[in-house]
């Protein structure tokens, strides 16, 4: 039992069973606070169901052509705010408002198309905010093709209100999770030492030191964490990747599934199981000090 390798799975060597079923708990956990991590990441907490909804609208001039509304409708695309701008023509606009309110074509007085051509805009959720929708509307004003910008001004206020609200709950919840997380590996690492005092003491009698146990007992904990917690997100992206693909209108929501095995998703949950590494090790470390004897506290 004096080998490194002893040292570092001696949880697992001198009470297997006890491990094993912590880890199973752990895991489940860590499932949990993975898929809460995801969510708020992909979804940038309320940002990207809001501006799924939310449309900034240019109504243009009768002289427009609708190639000029074409290319006026890519210059727009390309500010940085903005995720996508398209061009509908008269014709398809009075398709969709009589889509919306069916009848109206046969009220008196209504003769042809009284609709102009507009773009329409949507923001990008990740730079959804007060002073980037003030940058497009900005940028819109000005133009001579643009006879009015409909942005809902006098409700964003409230609407940014709500999404902040939102965040900050998602936020608290999600460090309330992971600080009972925390409490909870913690209270099984002390119980676990309680379990193996006997042991302990029969090592250190024979030259290994307090501090070496410790040590590698961390060493292990991290080892442990890092797998549990990679396991973890590994799972939830699969059960997400489902979830979006049999209802499809979580994409409103989450995002769309390729975003899933993004780049910036992997180094997110890269950063994820290290931070979760570390959360073991100071549960390890947190739960084996109680048990040093009196003179050494």
């Amino acid at each position: 039992m004096k080998e490194n390798v002893s040292l570092l799975l001696i949880d697992w060597r001198l009470a297997g069973r006890m491990t094993a079923l912590q880890s199973s708990g752990r895991f489940a956990i860590l499932f949990v606070i993975a898929s809460v991590f995801l969510l708020f990441l992909l979804s940038a907490g309320a940002a990207r169901f809001i501006t799924s909804n939310y449309v900034i609208t240019a109504l243009l001039r009768e002289s427009v052509s609708g190639e000029e509304a074409a290319g006026l409708a890519n210059q727009i695309a390309a500010l940085s705010p903005v995720r996508h701008a398209e061009y509908r023509d008269p014709a398809a606009s009075w398709k969709e408002f009589i889509r919306a309110y069916p009848g109206v074509e046969s009220i008196s007085g209504v003769e042809g198309n009284p609709l102009p051509g507009y773009i329409e805009i949507r923001m990008r959720h990740d730079l959804f905010t007060r002073s980037n929708v003030n940058t497009v509307i900005s940028a819109l004003t000005p133009l001579a093709q643009v006879e009015k910008v409909l942005a809902g001004e006098e409700s964003l206020r409230e609407v940014f209100k709500v999404e902040r609200a939102l965040n900050v709950l998602f936020i608290g919840g999600f460090a309330l999770l992971v600080t009972l997380f925390f409490v909870i590996c913690r209270l099984q690492e002390r119980i676990r030492c309680s379990a193996l005092a006997g042991d302990f003491e029969f090592l250190m009698g024979r030259g290994v030191t307090e501090m070496r146990i410790a040590g590698l007992r961390a060493a292990g904990a991290a080892i442990l964490g890092g797998l549990l917690a990679a396991a973890a997100v590994g799972v939830s992206v699969v059960v997400l990747n489902i979830l979006i693909k049999r209802h499809p209108l979580l994409v409103n929501v989450v995002g769309p599934r390729e975003e899933l095995f993004s780049a910036p998703t992997a180094v997110s949950a890269g950063v994820f199981v290290l931070l979760a590494a570390l959360l073991f090790v100071g549960a390890s470390l947190l739960g084996w000090m109680p048990l040093r004897p009196t003179e050494d506290r």
